[in-house]
C-alpha cells in the first residue's frame, strides 16, 4: 500500500512541475508590453519602453518594428499620442550632431537632409540602450550588426516609416481621416519641434578628411580610407 502511495505523490509532483514551467516562461516573455493608463501622462520613460519593446521584437526588420510601434500607438489617448510625437521630435534634435552625421555619411556613403533625418529615426528606432550609446560616440555603432546591401556595400540604415507614425496612430484611436492643427505633427509644429531642413546640427564641423578620427571603426568596418 505505501509503495502505491509513493507512486501517486511522485506522479502528481511530476504533474505540478509541468504546470508550473510554460507559466514560468510566459511571465518571463519579451512578447508583452505595460500598458499606459488613461490617467497617465506620456513620458520619456514610457516613449523608450515602446521603442525597446519594438526593437526586441523586430531588430532591423522595418516592416515587422513599424507594425510593432503602431499596435502600441493605437492603445493610447490621442493626448498620450500627441506627447509620444513631442518626444519623439525632441530625441530626432536631441540626435542632430555633426558626429552622428559623420556616422552616418560613413555607414551610407554619403548624407543629405532628409536621408540625415531618416537616420536619426532608426538611431532612436534602436531603443534607449543603443541611441544613448552612439550620442556618446557614433563610433559605439560599429559594434551592431547592421544590414548590409549585398549589392553596393553600404548599411542600411533608414526608418522613414517613424515619421507618420503619430498621424497614423492618431487617425486610427479618433477615426479622423482628414488632418487638423491636433494632429501630433501639426501640434508638434504649433510648440516650434516640427522637422525641417533648417534644424541645428550641434557640435563641431568637419571636413571628409576627419571622418577616420571621428568614426574610426565605422570607416574600418565599411572600408573608408
Amino acid at each position: 500500500m505505501l509503495k502505491y502511495l509513493l507512486i501517486i505523490v511522485t506522479t502528481l509532483s511530476l504533474t505540478a512541475c509541468g504546470q508550473t514551467n510554460p507559466n514560468n516562461q510566459s511571465n518571463k516573455s519579451t512578447d508583452t508590453m505595460p500598458l499606459l493608463t488613461k490617467d497617465q501622462k506620456m513620458d520619456t520613460v514610457f516613449f523608450w519602453k515602446i521603442m525597446d519593446y519594438a526593437f526586441d521584437k523586430a531588430k532591423f526588420d522595418n516592416k515587422l518594428k513599424e507594425q510593432a510601434i503602431l499596435d502600441q500607438l493605437i492603445k493610447l489617448t490621442p493626448e498620450q499620442i500627441q506627447e509620444f510625437e513631442i518626444i519623439f521630435q525632441q530625441m530626432n534634435q536631441k540626435a542632430s550632431t555633426w558626429n552622428n552625421m559623420a556616422a552616418h555619411t560613413i555607414i551610407e556613403g554619403g548624407s543629405s537632409d532628409d536621408t540625415y533625418y531618416y537616420f536619426r529615426c532608426w538611431l532612436i528606432s534602436l531603443g534607449q540602450k543603443n541611441f544613448e550609446e552612439t550620442i556618446k560616440d557614433p563610433d559605439y555603432l560599429a559594434s551592431l550588426d547592421i544590414p548590409v546591401n549585398k549589392k553596393y556595400g553600404y548599411g542600411e540604415v533608414i526608418f522613414e516609416e517613424l515619421i507618420p507614425m503619430s498621424d497614423k496612430a492618431y487617425s486610427i484611436v479618433t477615426g479622423k481621416k482628414t488632418e487638423d492643427e491636433t494632429f501630433p505633427r501639426a501640434f508638434a509644429q504649433k510648440k516650434g519641434l516640427f522637422y525641417d531642413s533648417n534644424t541645428d546640427i550641434k557640435g563641431k564641423e568637419w571636413t571628409d578628411t576627419d571622418l577616420p578620427k571621428i568614426v574610426p571603426k565605422l570607416c574600418k568596418k565599411f572600408k573608408v580610407k
